[in-house]
């Protein structure tokens, strides 16, 4: 284990550190779905994972994002009350609905892809491609791990 402190220091505790750092990257992000196109980060969430899997349900969306199915719920209807997302009955579950984005969900989707991009190109910039790599290396061992759990 690479750590064996018997003491707890915030700046040192790693949910603290990844928490705050996590918070602080969406609320910088946000600023150009929330204030630019008028999303709220569920529903740029739901729409970024509508436009890389085409189609989902509610419930596979909760899985993908980790957020409350409520929360999905109201973006949901928020995108589909904008007409950017298609819901149709799913087959074999009468309970479930299909969810896509529509030809306006795309295009808002496709508007937003360069701009999020670019802040994150920027946000990226202080690190080698190695570190990057390590970076995204360490992150996926992390959720391997708790995925073990």
């Amino acid at each position: 284990m690479a750590n064996s402190r018997k003491d707890l220091k915030l700046d040192d505790f790693l949910p603290y550190v990844v928490t705050n750092l996590a918070e602080t990257i969406s609320v910088e992000l946000s600023t150009i779905y929330v204030q630019q196109h008028g999303l709220t980060n569920t529903q740029w969430r739901v729409l970024a994972n509508l436009a890389q899997h085409r189609t989902l349900t509610a419930r596979e969306i909760v899985k993908f994002t980790a957020l409350e199915k409520t929360k999905i719920s109201r973006a949901v209807n928020g995108l589909s009350a904008r007409g950017l997302l298609n819901q149709t009955r799913a087959e074999g579950d009468s309970r479930s609905k299909d969810l896509s984005l529509t030809e306006a969900g795309i295009e808002l989707y496709q508007s937003i892809v360069p701009k999020v991009l670019n802040w994150e190109r920027e946000l990226l910039g202080c690190l080698s491609s190695g570190e990057y790599r390590d970076l995204m290396y360490l992150l996926e061992k992390l959720k391997l791990q708790l995925q073990r759990r």
